[in-house]
């Protein structure tokens, strides 16, 4: 298998929430054009984006053989020996297909859409790219505690994913031109959507694509991948659904009650669970299917076995096959939100705790093999002491002045055994 190809830049193609192209999630890096400056929905064609000069010389690229330097991080991660975003398939199919200059007739048929970063929660382990609530929150408080929003700043990848404009708000689907020209490239060319936002369920425009779709009688050819917080939904998905080919959500629920609510914040537990009901409802044999996606992190970690369980039961019969557990990603970052920072004592009487459920849990193969790997994880000591102590003083206080500012439960009454084990730990 070559070290370079990467289907991806034949089939797929990924809008980030800025509206800018990039290659593929895992790339951090926009599509530029000749002079340098990036593409943007608003002002330029999908079409334009897809045979652009970037994007024809990395083809050909691949096709050497080179190494492409935007594809970074899934080399790294093959080197380590996981796996990783990139797909090998058709290869021969593809190449064949390309000009010597690099550019296809093909069209993609797979695309990653993120709605912008309009959202309704304010969770944890995320940023105000992907929430443009977090800003808001942060400014907020930087207009009582100026000191606050400096040392965020300097701690920029430790308390909060940064991205240098706390107002950055992201709302280029709005603009009825582009929300129609993307419609209709979608319902013309691609078969397999994964829509992100933000919340998509919160934004019209979301909907308007179902209904533009289902005009132009499209959903039938269509697999639709939906990552939502379970907060929100529309009752028209109960026509809307069957009549795709098939339908994924990816549903993102942290923790059980309290734990959820505070994490993703100021979402309900009981509206979750009902939306998440609502979605069982329309499962069929043949399409619809529900992932469990938590983020695994330091405010969640000592309840993923009664979570599993929760979502295994609630799940019936069809767990298993329709309803089922993804890959229990840990949190990397902001740093303070990976459990790796934890004290020794603390991590041991978590993993404890889960060490009780293996035996449960190794009835489903893919579920134990995560699932043990969280408790390895646990036992294991990859960051040094100084790094961590100074990550749990970051952690205590970023979270201590985001739950004065929200007069709500605080971490410290949520997790007691964590709140002591902290203490003692930075003495």
């Amino acid at each position: 298998m070559s070290k370079s190809y990467c289907s991806k830049l034949w089939n797929h193609q990924y809008i980030h929430m800025s509206g800018s192209f990039r290659f593929c999630c895992a790339t951090n890096d926009n599509i530029l054009d000749d002079k340098g400056n990036r593409f943007h929905i608003n002002n330029t064609s999908l079409d334009n984006v897809w045979n652009s000069n970037r994007v024809k010389q990395t083809r050909l690229k691949m096709m050497n053989s080179e190494i492409v330097p935007e594809c970074v991080k899934c080399v790294e991660q093959e080197s380590r020996g996981y796996a990783s975003m990139r797909t090998t398939d058709n290869k021969e199919h593809f190449f064949s297909q390309t000009t010597s200059d690099g550019s296809v007739s093909l069209k993609p048929t797979t695309m990653e859409l993120h709605y912008g970063n309009v959202c309704n929660l304010k969770c944890r382990m995320c940023s105000q790219n992907y929430s443009n609530q977090i800003g808001k929150e942060l400014l907020e408080i930087g207009q009582e505690d100026k000191n606050f929003i400096e040392w965020v700043v300097k701690e920029s990848g430790n308390v909060n994913n940064w991205t240098n404009s706390l107002s950055v708000e992201y709302s280029w689907f709005q603009n009825t031109k582009t929300k129609n020209k993307l419609n209709e490239f979608i319902s013309k060319n691609i078969e397999t959507l994964t829509v992100i936002g933000g919340e998509p369920t919160i934004i019209p425009e979301f909907y308007d694509l179902f209904e533009y779709c289902e005009k132009q009688d499209t959903l039938k050819n269509k697999h639709f991948t939906i990552v939502t917080n379970l907060t929100n939904t529309n009752p028209k998905m109960v026509q809307w659904l069957p009549k795709l080919k098939s339908w994924t959500i990816w549903a993102s629920i942290d923790g059980l009650n309290e734990r959820t609510e505070y994490i993703r914040y100021p979402s309900n537990f009981n509206k979750v669970e009902e939306n998440l009901k609502f979605y069982q409802s329309l499962v069929q044999e043949d399409k619809g299917f529900i992932m469990l996606s938590p983020a695994i992190q330091l405010l969640n970690i000592d309840q993923l076995d009664e979570l599993l369980e929760w979502y295994i039961d609630l799940s019936g019969d069809r767990f298993g096959k329709n309803m089922n557990i993804s890959w229990l990603a840990q949190v990397w970052y902001p740093r303070i939100c990976n459990y790796d920072i934890a004290p020794k004592d603390y991590r041991h009487q978590i993993a404890d705790k889960l060490e009780k459920k293996k035996e449960y849990f190794s009835q489903w193969k893919n579920i134990s093999t995560y699932y043990n790997s969280q408790i390895k994880n646990l036992r294991s000591n990859t960051i040094d002491i100084d790094t961590a102590t100074h990550l749990q003083k970051a952690f205590i206080k970023y979270n201590d002045r985001l739950d004065a500012h929200r007069k709500k439960l605080t971490w410290r009454k949520l997790l007691p055994e964590l709140e002591k084990s902290l203490t003692k730990s930075i003495k």
